[in-house]
Parts: structure tokens; sequence; C-alpha cells
């Protein structure tokens, strides 16, 4: 039978968590233990992500601010058409 590549659920229960003390300034040491633990286990995007989802985001806010513009633009025109302003 071959061994297989463990799965990321056993590769995340199989790692060993800091221990938490019961003193006030050994917890605070622990949580920034946990704090380091953590990012360590973090995937990180890459610089081309970064880029490509700042993008994305960057044009659906200019996509989203033009259709609020415009919708204000007609709320705008339909009052002055009907002479509320």
């Amino acid at each position: 039978m071959e061994k297989t590549e463990p799965t990321v659920v056993e590769k995340l229960s199989d790692a060993k968590k800091p221990e938490r003390t019961g003193r006030s300034m050994n917890r605070v040491v622990s949580f920034f233990r946990e704090s380091v633990w953590e990012l360590k286990r973090v995937r990180w995007p890459g610089r081309t992500e970064v880029i490509n989802y700042t993008a994305a985001a960057l044009i659906t806010c200019i996509i989203m601010g033009g259709l609020v513009w415009a919708f204000d633009i007609g709320v705008a025109k339909l009052m002055s058409l009907i002479g509320l302003v």
C-alpha cells in the first residue's frame, strides 16, 4: 500500500499549538506566541495575486461609484421635471 500525502486538516491537527498558562504576564506572552504561530500557518498571496485583487477591487469601486452617480443624476433630473426641486 502506498503512503499518501496527509491532508491539510491532518497537517493542522498534528501541529503543536503553544500551551496557555495562568499568570497575567505569561498570558500576554502566550498571546503573542500564539499570534506568531497562527501567522506562520497563513498562506500569504503572491505579488501577482495582490495586484489582481487590488485591480478587481478598484474596478468594482469605480463601476459602483458610476452607478450611484448615474442614479443620483437620474433622480435629480426626474425631480426637476416633476417640479420638486
